[in-house]
Parts: C-alpha cells; structure tokens; sequence
C-alpha cells in the first residue's frame, strides 16, 4: 500500500500532520482574512483557533499593510510560491523574526494563500553573534578590541558580558578586567566588573564552565545573577590567561552552537591579548603624538592667521576715571574660569578687553582664540566652531579642528555672538554647559577644557524677548557682564588716542609729526564719535596721510556735533573755530585770561587768543 493512498484513506492523519508540523501554517484569503491556523501556529502566536479565525494578516505582520498584502497576492497567484523573511507580534505583543513561505492554491472554487511560517530568531541570533565577534576583530588593538566584544555580544545574545584577564597577585585570589560593561537591571548606577572577583570562580578548570541559578551570587552580591557561563582563553604554552565571562539575570540560554563559536572565538582573544603586551602602549603613545601635531598644526596656522591681522591697541590706553572701573572689574573676574559677556557699541575695543581678561588670567600661556561670529556664513559657523571630518560635506577634503577645539585649556572669544544663528544657539549651549561636542561627519564626543568670553553689541535681552536669542544661552552666558563705554563718555581719552594714533600713523608712512594742534583736539573733543574709536582711528590716519609737515592737519574733513549732523551745509573751518571761540567766551562772561578765562579753557596763551579774535574778527557786543 502506498503512503499516497493511506493519507488519502485517513484524512485525520493528514490534519495530525499539518497540525504537528514544525511550522506555522495559516490560510488567507485575498482580503487578508485567516481561515485556518495549525496547532503550532497557536502556540507560537498566544491565540486560541477561535481568535485566530477573527484575526487579519494585518494584526500579525506589523510589516505589512493593505497595499502590500495586494502586491503579495498578485504575486504568489502569478508565480504560486514565494519565499521572503519578515517579522511577526505574538498576542502578548513581542516581535520575532520569521521566514515565510507562501503558495497560493484553490480550493473548493476559493482562492488561499497558505504560508508555512518558521521562527528564525535563533538563526539570527547565530547570525548577530558571527557579526559582533567580525566586528570585535576588526576594531583597533588594545582595550577598543574587548571594549567592542563586550558591548557587540552583549547586545547579540541579550546577555551581560566581561573579558578578564590574569590574576593579579601570586595568591590567584583577585582578577583584572580589560573590558567592563554598567548594568542598569540589576542595579542601577553601579558599575560591575570583575575587579577584586576571587580567580577560582572563572579559573578552576580549562573546560568551559556552566553554572546555573545563584552560584556566582556568593562573589557580585544581590545582582540576581541565575546564569554563568565562562570561555577559558589559552595561549600558545596551554596557560589559561584569561575568561569570557557571560552572566544573566535570568536562566543562561545558550546552544551547544553558540558556545562552540565562543570557545573558538577565545583563540582570537589570546591573540589580542598576548598583542597588547607589546603594541597597546606604542599605540596610544603614536595616538597621542598624531593628536598632538594635529593640534599644533591647527594652532599654528590659526596664530599664523592672528599674526596677519592688526590690533588697534598693544595695550589699553585711558585716564578715564569711569573705564578705570571696568578695568578693575575686568581685573577680577580674570584670575577665575567665569564666562565674561562683554556688552557695548561698536568699535569701543571690545576684543581689547577680552584680550585683557586673557593676558592676565592663569590661561595666558595658551591661545585667545577668536571666532567672529557676524563674520561667517550660517552654514559654515558650526564647521568653524566644532571642526569636522574628512567627507563630513561637499568640499571637506580633509579633517579640520574646530576653534572649540584648538582653545583647550585656553581662551574661545565670540565676537558679535548675538549674530549666532538660532539653530546653532542649542549646540553652542551644549558645548558651554558639558564641555564636549562631537565634529560634523563624527560620533565621537570630544571633551575639552575652554574658558569663553562673549561679546556682543546687541541688546540681547532685546532679542530673547523677540525669540531672536534662546534664553537659556543669554543666561549662560551672562554670568559676568562688563560694558565698554562708548568714546563720548569717555572724553578725556580722545587727547591720548589722538596721540597714540598719529604716532603709530606716522611711524608706518616713514612720517615725523610731533605737533597737534589745541584747536584741533578740542574740535575732536567736541564731536560725540557715534562710530567710537574705531572712527576716530580712521580720522586720524587720514589726518596723517594728508598732513605736509610735522604739525597734524585734518584737512577738509570738520567733525560736527551729533546733533548737528544733520545739516545739509558744512561750516569751514575758519567758521567752525569763530564759532566754537564765540561760545567758549559766552560760557565764560567774555573773560579772556584767569584760571576761569576763555584761552585756558581752549588751551592758549591769552595773548594767542586775542589774536584769534582779531584775525576772525570776534567783538564783544557785535556778536
């Protein structure tokens, strides 16, 4: 008798068989619908046959959706059987992976799909734990070798996992660890390894050791450790030197299989091991030399950048009583690691007080190093702040390092930060408040020690009430306030910077002037300088350009008061000096000489003061 016949004979041993095969088999119809589901299907999904027949397709495969189904359909009618790995959720909610075979088949004038359904999540396991011990091989020599095996198996098998190495005293009583993981499940915040682990408990015998339920909870107490599972790893002269350690807080689940790849893998272990004897230090000393010239080389080119630039000042110049008082503060705050924001308009030597705060704090001996922030283009800031990799973007050749990270253990000033671009605001916040950022293109997180001051001429209260600037940066930043005075509130100034102006103006031009006129620093004083210093720099080197002999001219160019400047007609400046004489005599009652005479107020002898007058023609009572 064939087996043909006595299946067809006995259709209750055909259901027996479908109904014990290894597989899940479901039926579906063309609206994804399940008809039919094996007695393994029911133990492999949770459902009972009674829900399995009010389920969809569609509940089952979070993968697939009506659509798809249809694609699905079509095909299998056109080539009757398909083959495709996909993944399923079990009535309980969790999800596995499966491999799905599909034949399409009629059957009593209706049309089915029938998919033999097998559970491959051990093979992916074997498949995830042949990658993470790949990967492990590739990585870099040195503890990156275990660090990687540790955390790659870990996340393979769902285990937790150590690598140990020899005993570290004559009595084998205590391990040292090459490789650690932190475990948040058995108890959060703490940090197991096998440091101080006495050796007997991975090194008694040379064979792999299983131990089950409780037995490693005598050495790492309350860890609910109920598995362990440790690989000897034996040199070349048979000496066990080291374990791969697996531990669980469940029962240990591992096949024959995966534990015949572990012992095999300790082979290539004993390699890296008996390796890092003799290259893990040449390693990181050549590491540290290639980061060390990067980094020289980085700040050489951005000193060599500094160098070519100009300064307005060496040094701060002033006798005002009131910026003498933002010196000393400036003083102050300089000796600590405080981040400075220095507020004030433009051109009133904002970078010259950062460079002050510098020079005097106990980081002078590294670089100031200075980002404008106004200065580059929105989409190359952050490149100029944190630096990037080769390939990061279009264009990037080559690694760059950024300015956060060439100021380490220095001085980062951004200048004109209130010009930072709002997305960039959460980054820089970041890197103030952690100290780390990574490099575009880079997951690595670089840790740096930067003191940062800000400057800006913008009023940045201003601006996070209009959602221009991100509070919680304006108030990282403004830890300690300093505003630079503008030059008309600091008048008594402007006779030493006309000074120190022409001198330096006329060194450059091979030039001698060694005489300013009175007349023309009180005309200077009178000007209230919206451009503040930086104007009148400007003034006076065209001032000295344009001067003949040794006396400095201003030529054609007559300051004005602000609240002149306005209108459309320009005095000369025989006009500008009869009148400015006209209301010193008014403000003095016509007194010429005395100490409340006109001519000291204007810097004169009496006698040269009343030849002025005779020359411009000023007469009390005609005026």
């Amino acid at each position: 008798m064939s087996l043909n016949k006595t299946i067809a004979d006995h259709p209750q041993l055909a259901r027996f068989t479908v109904e014990r095969a290894l597989a899940a088999i479901l039926w579906m119809d063309e609206q994804g619908c399940i008809h039919f589901a094996n007695k393994t299907a029911l133990e492999q999904y949770g459902y009972s046959s009674e829900e399995f027949n009010r389920l969809t397709i569609f509940e089952i495969n979070p993968n697939f959706d009506r659509k798809k189904y249809a694609i699905t359909w079509a095909r299998s009618k056109q080539v009757q059987s398909l083959r495709f790995e996909s993944s399923h959720l079990r009535k309980d909610g969790s999800e596995f992976p499966v491999e799905i075979f599909v034949n399409h088949i009629e059957f009593e004038g209706h049309a089915y799909n029938v998919s033999f359904i097998v559970d491959i999540s051990q093979r992916k396991r074997h498949e995830r734990l042949m990658k993470s011990l790949s990967e492990a091989t590739a990585a870099t020599l040195g503890t990156d070798f275990f660090k990687t095996l540790v955390e790659r198996v870990s996340m393979a098998l769902n285990v937790h996992m150590v690598v140990v190495t020899e005993c570290t005293d004559s009595s084998k009583s205590r391990l040292r660890t090459l490789a650690y993981f932190k475990e948040n499940e058995f108890r959060e915040n703490v940090e197991y390894n096998t440091e101080g682990t006495p050796c007997g408990v991975i090194m008694e015998s040379k064979e792999p050791l299983l131990i089950e339920r409780g037995t490693y909870r005598k050495y790492i107490r309350d860890t609910g450790v109920e598995g362990y599972f440790g690989v000897p790893i034996i040199n070349r002269e048979g000496e066990v030197i080291g374990h791969i350690a697996l531990f669980n807080n469940k029962p240990l689940l591992l096949s024959n299989e995966e534990q015949e790849i572990l012992k095999i893998f300790s082979d290539r272990a004993a390699a890296e091991i008996e390796r890092n004897v003799y290259n893990n230090r040449l390693v990181l000393a050549m590491q540290e030399v290639k980061n060390l010239k990067d980094r020289l080389e980085a700040e050489n080119v951005y000193l060599q950048e500094e160098i070519q630039g100009e300064y307005n000042f060496e040094e701060i110049i002033t006798q005002s009583d009131r910026f003498k008082a933002i010196l000393t503060t400036c003083e102050q705050v300089a000796v600590t690691d405080a981040t400075v924001l220095i507020l004030g308009e433009s051109g009133t030597g904002k970078e010259l007080l950062a460079r002050a705060i510098h020079n005097i704090s106990k980081r002078r001996n590294r670089p100031l190093v200075k980002v404008n922030c106004a200065a580059l283009p929105a989409n190359l800031i952050e490149s100029e702040l944190f630096g990037h990799e080769k390939g990061a973007f279009t264009g990037a050749i080559n690694r760059k390092i950024g300015r956060f990270e060439l100021a380490h253990e220095g001085t980062l000033f951004l200048d004109e930060i209130g010009e930072l671009p709002l997305e960039l605001q959460s980054k820089l916040l970041r890197a103030l408040q952690e100290g780390e950022f990574e490099r575009l293109g880079s997951t690595e997180t670089i840790k740096v020690d930067v003191r940062v001051i800000a400057a800006t001429n913008r009023q940045l209260d201003k601006e996070v009430e209009d959602g221009h600037f991100r509070a919680d940066l304006f108030y990282r930043l403004n830890v300690f306030p300093v505003h630079s005075l503008p030059l008309r509130e600091r008048k008594e100034d402007i006779a030493l910077l006309v000074k120190y102006f022409t001198h330096k103006f006329a060194g450059k031009l091979g030039k001698r002037i060694n005489k300013i006129p009175k007349r023309y620093l009180n005309a200077l004083q009178a000007y209230d300088w919206p451009g503040n210093i930086r104007e009148l720099e400007n003034v006076i080197e065209r001032a000295v350009i344009l001067s003949p002999g040794h006396q400095l001219e201003l030529g054609d160019w007559i300051p004005k008061r602000a609240h002149a400047t306005h209108k459309e007609e320009f005095d000369t400046l025989e006009a500008f000096e009869r009148k400015y004489i006209l209301e010193v005599l008014q403000k003095t009652a016509w007194r010429v000489s005395g100490e409340k005479g006109a001519a000291k107020i204007l810097g004169m002898k009496p006698t040269t003061l009343e030849s002025r007058m005779k020359k411009l023609g000023i007469k009390r009572g005609l005026d």
